[in-house]
Formats: structure tokens, sequence, C-alpha cells
């Protein structure tokens, strides 16, 4: 199938590793343009060089809002337009879950999502084939008692997953479509189930046993799902929220 996304421009938030790289690398793939940001210098023009020509990449903390939004700006003026808005950095779950944990995840996660939004949004509307996807997660769908503390991360993800269906009906009268991806346990080495796998293996085999696959996911299987829903393939697909876990969730999707 052909997305419809060659000659597309995209932003990637937290695009320089983990599921937020790999998006791009799919995008690219795909013949799109896409400027990613990250926080890590050395990492993001490293992630740059690798994925080529059509990419770019601006040393953003999402949290410093009026630095994303003037990142977005620059970024559509660089690439003559902007079609595609991918809110993907998080600061993710973990211990400690206390109140600074919650205000880190609310500017990281909910504030930097509606910074970026809002920004993109004119550039969007000017696309005609404007689209938004909200990196999401299954604990924003079902608990799961993961230790450490996920409070804070479950419940804001929750809180995007109503904002992104509120923009789909606001924002579609301007062609700009909104949806969600959650994905479940996905496998990055250096990421938080490489970590798991490594500082608590029985807790890891565990879960590996209890999905139905008896794996873990691969970021390349979520990236897949992201940019169809961005791309003009999926057209008439907004307000949605798709789960990406192989089955690992137990709740009736309907």
């Amino acid at each position: 199938m052909d997305l419809g996304l060659k000659g597309t421009r995209a932003i990637v938030t937290g695009g320089s590793r983990g599921i937020g790289r790999i998006i791009a690398e799919t995008l690219l793939a795909e013949g799109a343009h896409v400027a990613i940001c990250g926080r890590n210098e050395e990492a993001l023009d490293a992630t740059v060089a690798e994925l080529g020509e059509r990419a770019t990449g601006t040393v953003v903390d999402v949290s410093d809002h009026e630095a994303l939004a003037a990142w977005v700006d620059a970024s559509a003026e660089t690439m003559g337009g902007l079609d595609i808005v991918i809110a993907n950095a998080s600061a993710l779950g973990g211990p400690p879950d206390t109140p600074d944990k919650w205000r880190k995840v609310f500017e990281t996660d909910v504030l930097s999502t509606v910074t970026l939004v809002d920004a993109a949004t004119p550039h969007l509307e000017a696309s005609g084939i404007g689209s938004i996807v909200q990196l999401g997660t299954i604990t924003a769908v079902e608990y799961h008692g993961y230790p450490g503390g996920t409070r804070s991360y479950g419940a804001l993800k929750a809180a995007l997953l109503n904002y992104t269906s509120q923009l789909a009906f606001e924002l579609g009268p301007k062609k700009i479509r909104a949806n969600s991806v959650s994905p479940g346990p996905i496998y990055i080495a250096d990421g938080s189930w490489g970590f798991i796998e490594n500082a608590a293996p029985d807790y890891f085999a565990e879960n590996v046993e209890h999905h139905p696959q008896k794996r873990l996911g691969t970021p390349e299987e979520v990236a897949r799902v992201v940019a169809f829903l961005a791309s003009p393939a999926a057209s008439w697909v907004t307000g949605d929220n798709v789960v990406v876990d192989g089955g690992f969730t137990r709740r009736h999707a309907f």
C-alpha cells in the first residue's frame, strides 16, 4: 500500500532514540521530510547523520514551551510547511510517584503536547492533509500494577486521550485529523524494558510469559501503525486510540 507520504513534512518530538527514532525512520522510508527534536545534542546529531539528508534535528526540551513553539515554526519554515505532528516525547513512568513527578509528567507530556498542537495548527490547516498522532500507553486504558509507581503517567496519558479526541472534533473542519497510539510493553535494549530486563529479570520474564505471544513488542511494530495513522491513507480515521500491544491488555475494545 502506498501511504501517500512522499513529499510530506513531519515533526517528531523525542525523535533521537527509542520509538520516536523508529517513527522518524519509518516516515523517511515512506518519502517524508522529518524534523526531530531531543534534549541530548550528541545523540541528536548522531541520529540526524544516520537518518540522512531529508532529516533535521534541533536540541529542544519540550517542557520549555517557548522553545518548543519556536522549533515548530522554524521546522515548518525550513521544510516549506507542515503536514504531520507526532507528539512522542515523555517523562515516562517509574519511581518515585511524588507530587514533583506528577508535575514533571504534566509539564513534559500534557502541556508540551498542548503547546506543540497550538503552534502547529496554523501550519497543519494550510496543509490540507494535517494529521496529529499522540503517543500514549496502555497504562492509560488499563491498570497493570507496574512496580515503582505509574499513577501519574497513566492518569495524565489518559487525559491526553481525552484531549486528542476533542482535537479530532474541533480541528476536523480545518481538515486536521488527530489520533492516539497506545503501545504495550515494547522492548528496546537501552529503553525501559531493557533496563527492567537487567534490573528485575524475574519481573521481565513474568511479563513475557503473561503475553499471549510470549514476547514483547518492537518499536517497528508501533512505528508502522503511527505512519499509517499519520498518512493520507488513513484519511477517514480520526479521534481514535489504537492500542498496539499484541493482545497484552484484557479489555474489550468496543
